[in-house]
């Protein structure tokens, strides 16, 4: 990475993800409590760009080469001893002897090291424990076999994580890391420059031999802080000292770069030919030249800084909605982001009115003719991601008590689950080769030293392997069922046994505004119900057409994967169905993805029931299924239908006669 020239600035604000990124970890590196910095969604085929380019960022702030920066890397097979000691050799008169050292987290270098963890959702325990315990500490002290160190952390930790992964995190973990950034449209330039040239101002005040000049915080920066931040409690006060501290790096840059702006004289003021004076009279005088600021001023953050770091991460609250879509944008609005509590449509997001019923076994039809078939994918907004996805990420554990989910024994242990870590060897079952002969081998020359390895019980490491969900949720959301009625209630009870019994949980949505194909379904699978998918689809609004017969074709081929094919096998299942059951696209016209020539008629409303069928072949041993039933004038008699064929209770969520809300 090469400095600009000094007559060459860049914009200060450009909104393109590299210069963002660039600008963040410039930030970090200028500001010494900014130490944490988390990127989501980042292509792990950019990581190593990225990581280069922060290495050369704080070579730069430490005035040395990049190649000399200490990298440390962090993964799920990370212990302890990889993290505060280190083997030494040393020579001696007796010979070569070894002995241990502090480790890599234990700084013992002029610089400050960096530290890459490339999953976080996947970090062993002690690697989460080391960022808890030093990511904005003020001190720190190792005391381990005999070693004695203490010193101020000073790493810039670099870490990657998908946003879906966020909810399964724990939150005292994220909040260490101050800088957030959601970067999953990141195209890196190819070169040396990913992120493109570093400008010489900030190169300027990254040099640790540029003094580094006092800071005073305007009138009305704790004000905007405040104002740009939610009003919940138990946030804690790290994201507004977070914010706050972005906004001082921010301004140090500005300052930089009125520093390096060559001063305007009158011989470079322009001038016109129509007012210039006549010859012979004297040119007026252009006024005194503003002073350059002087070298020991203090540097002013004002809430103009705050703004433009919160702009920056993407920081978007209850007091700051999204910014309108521009004028050449299409009509449709884009799907609201969900709010900070769990699962509740965004404020500003509304049910339309229903268009008034017609004649025919449909009335879910737009109020003009347009015709159906593959619409403009509109799905998410660029730019809308929350640097805090973990606070939309669904029910909390305040809702309940979380249980041991239970464990099927049949089969082998190692053939269930992801390996998320390696720890001491309980039994023989599911041993890690690797690592047993690396513990065998720190010992080798105490047990014989020449020779094959001696590996005793000791030294037996297993894998760590996260637990299967052995329950699941299968949720057909039907959106144009949706006029003036909020179905969070009656989703609420099932959300709720599906996080306390750890379900996995798999998402039909019909009908949604947006989808890449009108005709059809979409679905997706999620680990639990705190995935911000989750949330995300409840607050869709709904669109044209109905393909419910797809919806519940798909939520049946994924019950039977999970019964057939689930490694740790599924002890229980639940079906929730919520719709009206008028389905307006026949079951062909989804697969094929093209409308037919002829009217549908009632062929969508009989491959509807068709697939529920099929779905009520799979037995009711562990299969539990449950339609929600809107109560929609004036084909009430769908849904029960639909029950009967799925061998379902009703619940009757917004009746319209006496006795709404009981079961049928």
């Amino acid at each position: 990475m090469s400095a600009r020239p000094p007559n060459a600035q860049e914009p200060r604000e450009r909104d393109d993800a590299a210069h963002r990124l660039l600008t963040a970890l410039v930030c970090s590196a200028l500001e010494p409590a900014l130490t944490g910095v988390l990127l989501f969604d980042l292509p792990p085929v950019h990581v190593p760009a990225v990581a280069g380019v922060f290495a050369e960022v704080l070579g730069a702030a430490a005035g040395r080469p990049a190649g000399t920066v200490p990298r440390t890397t962090l993964d799920a097979a990370t212990a302890d001893e990889d993290l505060w000691l280190r083997p030494l050799v040393r020579r001696g008169a007796d010979g070569i002897s070894f002995t241990l050292g502090p480790g890599p987290l234990a700084e013992t270098a002029d610089s400050p090291p960096l530290v890459l963890v490339p999953d976080l959702a996947r970090l062993s325990v002690p690697g989460m424990r080391a960022a808890v315990q030093l990511l904005g500490a003020d001190t720190a002290t190792l005391e381990h076999s005999g070693i004695r160190h203490r010193w101020t952390p000073r790493a810039r930790w670099l870490a990657f994580c998908r946003a879906e992964d966020a909810a399964h995190i724990s939150p005292h973990l994220l909040d260490r890391f101050p800088v957030r950034l959601g970067v999953p449209g990141l195209d890196p330039l190819p070169g040396h420059e990913p992120l493109g040239p570093l400008p010489a101002a900030w190169a300027a005040a990254l040099s640790p031999r540029t003094p580094r000049r006092p800071t005073t915080l305007s009138e009305g920066f704790a004000a905007s802080v405040l104002e740009h931040l939610d009003d919940r409690e138990g946030l804690g006060h790290r994201r507004g000292l977070a914010l706050g501290r972005i906004a001082r790096a921010l301004a140090r840059l500005d300052d930089a770069e009125e520093r390096d702006r060559p001063e305007t004289s009158a011989d470079d003021a322009p001038a016109s030919d129509a007012l210039a004076p006549a010859p012979g009279t004297p040119a007026p005088a252009l006024g005194p030249v503003p002073d350059a600021p002087a070298p020991d001023a203090p540097i002013h953050v004002t809430p103009a800084h705050v703004g433009r770091a919160a702009r920056m991460i993407r920081l978007r609250t209850a007091h700051r909605p999204p910014a309108p879509p521009p004028e050449s944008a299409p009509a449709e609005e884009p799907p609201p982001t969900p709010g900070p509590g769990p699962y509740r449509p965004a404020p500003d997001h509304r049910p339309g009115p229903e268009p008034a019923p017609e004649s025919g076994p449909f009335v879910r039809e737009p109020e003009t003719a347009v015709p159906l078939g593959p619409a403009p994918a509109g799905g998410e907004v660029p730019g809308d991601f929350s640097p805090y996805p973990e606070d939309g990420a669904g029910p909390g554990p305040d809702g309940a008590t979380l249980r041991i989910p239970a464990r099927r024994t049949a089969g082998g242990r190692a053939s269930r689950g992801a390996v998320v870590g390696v720890r001491r060897a309980r039994d023989l079952w599911d041993l890690a080769p690797v690592r047993t002969a690396m513990e065998a081998a720190k010992y080798r020359a105490i047990r014989g030293g020449r020779g094959p390895l001696v590996i005793v019980p000791q030294d037996l490491r297993g894998y760590v392997r996260a637990p299967e969900p052995v329950r699941l949720l299968t949720l057909v959301l039907d959106h144009t069922c949706r006029g003036d009625w909020d179905w969070h209630p009656a989703l609420e009870p099932f959300l709720q046994w599906a996080y306390v019994t750890r379900a996995a949980v798999h998402v039909v949505e019909v009908g949604a505004r947006g989808a890449a194909n009108e005709l059809r379904a979409g679905s997706f699978s999620a680990r639990s119900t705190r995935d911000p998918r989750i949330a995300a689809a409840l607050a869709r609004p709904a669109g044209r057409a109905t393909p419910l017969a797809h919806g519940l074709d798909q939520a049946g081929s994924a019950l039977l994967r999970a019964f057939r094919h689930h490694r740790a096998g599924l002890v229980e299942a639940m079906l929730l169905v919520v719709t009206d059951g008028r389905g307006n696209v026949p079951l062909a016209a989804s697969r094929t993805g093209r409308r037919g020539s002829g009217p549908a008629g009632r062929t969508g409303t009989t491959d509807a029931v068709l697939a529920a069928e099929r779905i009520g072949a799979l037995g009711r041993g562990r299969l539990h299924s449950v339609v929600i039933d809107p109560g929609r004038r004036p084909y009430t008699a769908l849904p029960a239908e639909l029950a009967d064929a799925l061998g379902a209770h009703v619940i009757a969520a917004r009746a319209e006669e006496e006795g709404a809300g009981r079961a049928r």
